[in-house]
């Protein structure tokens, strides 16, 4: 049930990194967590967008400001989604579930997504509409070597085999942070799984290196036509709304396929654990929801 989830979460990264505020609630689970979230903005400069862009003193202090209302948002308005749906994962992990079960509730976190990305559309285009061409270069050479670090982790110039180990290592470990160590049999399975999963590691490759393609294209776009403000907004839209909402008709139906098989393999999977691990995961929610309340009511 939790894999799905993760997944989901991990797959805001997307859209301007907005993982980075999921991230630090439902996958730290420890004591940092709250000092974490509220410095979210800070982090998330230092940690991302210096090292793509090399802002200066004012953007920077800008784009701190932006990042501090989107938190703030961010608290009022999908915390209490979190929340809500870590409840609910508490409740179905103590049972057998259904493939409809774990999709419904992946749709929820799907249909959140939209008005996350809203509130990153103003301090973007604030941002892209005084980026310099020496930082359009850096940007372009840090999403070169990102692709180069994304080939070397799912170790894409490898063997199918390899490509595979790599997605049985990482579903082990996401499976072992709530459920406990695995057995052999379910180790098998989640290898078994990750053979049916229908991921495409080249295809999942190019749709992220189209999402970098176009974000330079939209920056360089509004620095060079020295846009207004009105027309970088809508370009910033556009590129924001493609990075959730692929419009390559092929790709999407790509993704939905993934999504069933994800979702049947997640309830399969779980369907196979163990009362203890069951219950282990229950104590991990349990204490993410805390983690989450907590969030709810502290201040930055």
């Amino acid at each position: 049930m939790t894999k799905i989830i993760i997944q989901h979460l991990v797959g805001l990264r997307r859209a301007v990194k907005l993982v980075f505020l999921g991230h630090l609630l439902v996958l730290s689970g420890c004591s940092l967590v709250v000092p974490g979230y509220n410095n979210a903005p800070n982090l998330l400069m230092f940690l991302w967008i210096n090292p793509h862009v090399n802002l200066n003193s004012a953007q920077e202090k800008q784009t701190i400001a932006d990042l501090q209302t989107v938190l703030e948002w961010h608290r009022q308005q999908q915390l209490p989604l979190y929340a809500d749906w870590l409840k609910t994962m508490q409740q179905l992990a103590t049972q057998d579930v259904t493939a409809e079960q774990v999709c419904q509730m992946a749709q929820s976190i799907t249909d959140s997504l939209d008005p996350l990305v809203d509130q990153f559309e103003e301090p973007l285009t604030r941002l892209s509409l005084t980026l310099t061409n020496a930082q359009l270069q850096t940007l372009k050479k840090k999403y070169q070597q990102d692709l180069k670090d994304y080939r070397k982790e799912w170790k894409l110039d490898a063997s199918a085999e390899d490509q595979l180990d790599v997605q049985v290592d990482k579903g082990q470990a996401n499976a072992e942070r709530f459920y406990g160590r695995l057995s052999p049999s379910q180790k098998k399975l989640l290898r078994q799984l990750a053979q049916n999963s229908g991921y495409e590691a080249q295809r999942t490759f190019a749709e992220r290196e189209r999402q970098q393609r176009e974000s330079l294209a939209m920056h360089t776009r509004i620095v060079q036509n020295r846009s207004n403000a009105e027309e970088a907004r809508a370009l910033v839209r556009q590129w924001l709304q493609s990075s959730l909402h692929s419009a390559d008709p092929d790709y999407a139906a790509y993704l939905k396929k993934r999504k069933q098989l994800n979702c049947e393999a997640t309830a399969r999977f779980h369907n196979n654990t163990t009362t203890e691990q069951r219950e282990r995961a229950v104590k991990v929610l349990k204490g993410y929801e805390e983690d989450v309340r907590g969030l709810m009511r502290s201040k930055s």
